[in-house]
């Protein structure tokens, strides 16, 4: 059985170094590029989305992560996690915020999947059935990309 030598350990290394930048830099990317897509499409009545702060009038509209007031913290952290992963620093925080990415985006897609019942939640019956029926929703691609980027942080951060 032939042991590896220093060369070929070395260049492993340098492999993993790649794979583990090129992820954290693909999850940076996906966090920016999730505060741009389309989160939520609302169709029929007006519905307050408080939690991602935004109002959808009658029609049909699509909330993108612009139209909140998340935006600039998913832009903040894309860009921190870029730094970090340029500068190769910090790697338990780029597990946390990878986490933290999963978790929200998980949450989010949750929110935006059930849009309509937490909404009118609290509400009579009758207000509630109104909006079961008068009200659609569709998660968009924002959240599972925001997930996906977390994962991709997380894989990162472990692999460096």
């Amino acid at each position: 059985m032939r042991r590896a030598g220093i060369g070929e350990m070395a260049a492993t290394v340098a492999t993993m170094t790649f794979v583990s930048r090129l992820l954290l830099l693909a999850g940076a990317g996906g966090i920016a590029l999730a505060a741009l897509l389309p989160w939520v499409t609302i169709g029929g009545l007006t519905l307050d989305l408080g939690i991602i702060g935004a109002e959808v009038s009658p029609g049909a509209r699509t909330v993108s992560g612009t139209d909140t007031t998340y935006w600039p913290v998913l832009l903040g952290a894309g860009a921190l996690v870029a730094i970090l992963a340029l500068l190769n620093v910090a790697r338990k925080l780029l597990i946390v915020v990878g986490a933290i990415a999963i978790a929200a985006g998980g949450a989010l897609l949750y929110y935006v999947s059930n849009a309509v019942e937490i909404e009118a939640e609290g509400r009579s019956v009758v207000e509630q059935a109104l909006a079961n029926t008068l009200i659609s929703s569709s998660a968009g691609a924002g959240p599972p990309l925001l997930m996906a980027s977390g994962a991709a942080i997380v894989i990162g951060a472990l692999l460096a």
